[in-house]
C-alpha cells in the first residue's frame, strides 16, 4: 500500500470585513494610496528635473506615513521626515508601518514629527510632498501663502516641491463614485460645493459583503484651489520655474493613465488630476 504523502497545512481564509471588523486606516491605504509607485515617480521626476539623487524626502500631511516609509526602503541613503497634526494617526503609522516595513537600520533614517507643517523647517530636504490634495485645509489665500514660504524656506537650495491638484466640472457636482476592491467597495462622496467660496466638503465611506457600512471614515472640508491660483502663489513665495504635470486619458475607460506630462494647456476634461511643481533657486 503506497504511502501517503504528507498534506500541506491549511490556512484559514481570513473573515470577510464588516463595518465592525474594518480597519479604516487600511482601508485607506488599499483604496488610495499607491506608495511603491509614488516613491518611484517622485524619485525620478526629481533626479530628471534637478540632475540629483533624492535623498530627504518630506511628507507633509503625512498621515501613516506609508510613502515615507517607502522612500526610505528605496535605497540605504535615503531618509524621511513625515508631518503630521493627528498624533493617533502618526501612531497608528509607527505600528503599522515603521514597524512593518521597516528594519531597525531603516527605523533610524525616518523622523515622524507630531507639528504644524507652517512651522516645520528642519531638516532641509530635497522634496517636499503635500499629496491627496491635503493642503486644500488651508481656505484663505493668506494661510496657502504662508505654506508655501514655509516650504520654501525648508528646501535645499535646488530643492522642489510637489503638490497634487484635481478639478473640472465634474468635481464640482454632488455624487458619489464605488470602486471595488478586494472584500469592500470604496465610495468617495462629493457631498457639497460653493461656487462662490469654493468651499468642497467630501467623504469616504467603505461598503461590506454583508450590508454594512462604515460611513464617514474620512471627512474633508476643503477649498478647491484653481491651478492658476496654485502657481500665481507658487511663485509668489520664490519658487522658479513652476509648472504643471498633467495626467493623461486612457482611450478605453476615459479615467486617467497615471502618466504625467508637463503641459502649458490643460485638456477639457469632466474630471483631471495633476501635479503643481516649482523648484527653490539653486
Amino acid at each position: 500500500m503506497p504511502s501517503q504523502r504528507p498534506q500541506p497545512a491549511r490556512t484559514a481564509a481570513p473573515a470577510p470585513l464588516t463595518a465592525r471588523t474594518a480597519d479604516r486606516h487600511d482601508l485607506y491605504q488599499r483604496s488610495v494610496q499607491a506608495p511603491e509607485t509614488d516613491a518611484a515617480f517622485y524619485a525620478r521626476w526629481f533626479e530628471k528635473y534637478s540632475g540629483r539623487k533624492l535623498r530627504v524626502l518630506r511628507e507633509d500631511f503625512c498621515g501613516t506615513a506609508l510613502l515615507a516609509c517607502h522612500h526610505v526602503r528605496r535605497h540605504p541613503e535615503n531618509r524621511a521626515i513625515g508631518v503630521d497634526l493627528h498624533g493617533p494617526t502618526l501612531a497608528w503609522g509607527r505600528r503599522h508601518n515603521v514597524q512593518r516595513l521597516l528594519d531597525a537600520e531603516q527605523q533610524r533614517r525616518l523622523s515622524l514629527l507630531q507639528a504644524n507643517v507652517l512651522d516645520v523647517r528642519r531638516p532641509l530636504a530635497d522634496v517636499i510632498v503635500a499629496l491627496n490634495f491635503s493642503y486644500s485645509v488651508f481656505k484663505t489665500r493668506r494661510d496657502l501663502a504662508a505654506y508655501l514660504r514655509n516650504c520654501h524656506r525648508a528646501l535645499r537650495p535646488g530643492g522642489v516641491l510637489f503638490l497634487d491638484a484635481w478639478g473640472g466640472p465634474d468635481v464640482m457636482k454632488q455624487q458619489t463614485d464605488r470602486t471595488r476592491h478586494r472584500g469592500f467597495t470604496y465610495l468617495w462622496e462629493q457631498r457639497r460645493y460653493d461656487p462662490i467660496s469654493h468651499g468642497i466638503v467630501c467623504a469616504i465611506h467603505f461598503a461590506f459583503p454583508d450590508g454594512t457600512r462604515l460611513r464617514n471614515a474620512f471627512v474633508y472640508d476643503w477649498r478647491l484651489w484653481t491651478l492658476a491660483e496654485l502657481r500665481e502663489l507658487f511663485a509668489e513665495a520664490g519658487f522658479v520655474d513652476v509648472h504643471v504635470l498633467w495626467e493623461g486619458t486612457d482611450k478605453a475607460t476615459g479615467a486617467g493613465n497615471g502618466v504625467f506630462r508637463r503641459k502649458e494647456r490643460g485638456d477639457m476634461d469632466e474630471a483631471w488630476i495633476s501635479i503643481v511643481v516649482g523648484q527653490k533657486r539653486g
